[in-house]
């Protein structure tokens, strides 16, 4: 079994990769979209909980379990 293929070798194929500022610039605005996406949902679902006692059943969780979920830091899913 040869490593080469097309007469390059696996290595050199590898290796012409380059960066990307705006694959970089994107992935980083996608990260911080998601983050604030989270910390707005998690903001949301505690408003709801506190508006009515039965909300978290309404949804079918506890309303410690609610309070935990929207504790939780923005970066952590």
């Amino acid at each position: 079994m040869s490593c080469y293929f097309h007469g390059e070798s696996a290595i050199a194929a590898a290796g012409r990769r380059t960066f990307s500022w705006q694959a970089s610039l994107a992935g980083a605005i996608s990260l911080v979209r998601t983050w604030l996406t989270r910390r707005q949902r998690r903001q949301e679902l505690l408003d709801y909980i506190a508006s009515d006692h039965r909300a978290a059943a309404d949804i079918g969780i506890t309303g410690c379990e609610a309070r935990g979920w929207s504790e939780r830091p923005f970066w952590r899913a």
